[in-house]
């Protein structure tokens, strides 16, 4: 069998799946795997508006047209469930990025958010800001968290693409007791963040936030489908070392 025909396997798979999922996401939701991270945010967006505070959400160096197109659209959708709850705080959500390209996907995310809440009067396209780019910039790590520091954050949550730069990032937010949640894909950073953050997303759990932030059913259906491939895999795993070992 050859790796198109496996690859053609693998997406029917996930999509039969996904709709499986969608039918009993409607019918009765599941329970979907703890992840503390995701139990954590909603509480801390929630305290963040109520003690009249801000949230930094960053993006690192995801860029959109790059390699990490697909964390930078993940992190947004994270952030867009969180701007949602702080868009009724008079104090907007800082947003950054390292990644050109990416700020107008952080000014349009927090747009998005307060048109939901019906406040876009109160919108203000500078609560995104963007640092000297670069991937693994440490200028960007720097400005980041001191203007992070300078407007009395509360909590930092740092998604996608980051190298060792999150180690300056986090050592900050922790300096200035900052809860910090954090996930890179990138090795270096996601080892950083494991040891740093109070709650670290590990791998592949990032494209599962919107099902775990007052997800649709559709959202819902996929994280299952993700669980069901991943024990595939294994299972694949499993019988192509057995099969090696006879």
């Amino acid at each position: 069998m050859s790796d198109i025909e496996l690859t053609w396997i693998g997406l029917g798979v996930a999509l039969a799946v996904t709709l499986i999922g969608l039918v009993l996401a409607r019918l009765r939701p599941p329970r979907l795997r703890p992840i503390p991270a995701y139990v954590v945010l909603p509480e801390t967006a929630a305290d963040a508006v109520e003690s009249d505070n801000r949230m930094h959400l960053s993006f690192g160096s995801s860029a959109i047209g790059e390699t990490s197109t697909v964390s930078a659209l993940a992190s947004a959708e994270v952030f867009y469930r969180l701007a949602e709850r702080l868009a009724v705080s008079p104090q907007p959500p800082l947003i950054t990025t390292s990644a050109g390209l990416t700020l107008p996907l952080a000014q349009d995310t927090l747009r998005r958010a307060y048109t939901y809440r019906d406040r876009l009067p109160a919108w203000r396209s500078t609560s995104a800001a963007w640092f000297p780019q670069g991937a693994r910039s440490l200028a960007f790590a720097a400005g980041a968290s001191s203007l992070a520091a300078d407007r009395d954050v509360f909590s930092t949550v740092l998604l996608g693409r980051f190298g060792i730069e999150l180690a300056l990032m986090g050592e900050s937010a922790l300096r200035h007791d900052q809860a910090l949640v954090a996930h890179s894909d990138l090795p270096e950073g996601q080892a950083i963040a494991y040891a740093q953050a109070d709650h670290a997303l590990i791998g592949e759990e990032l494209y599962v936030g919107p099902a775990y932030l007052n997800g649709r059913a559709i959202e819902v259906g996929g994280v299952l489908a993700l669980d069901v491939l991943r024990w595939l895999v294994i299972v694949g795993i499993l019988a192509a070392a057995i099969d090696a070992a006879l």
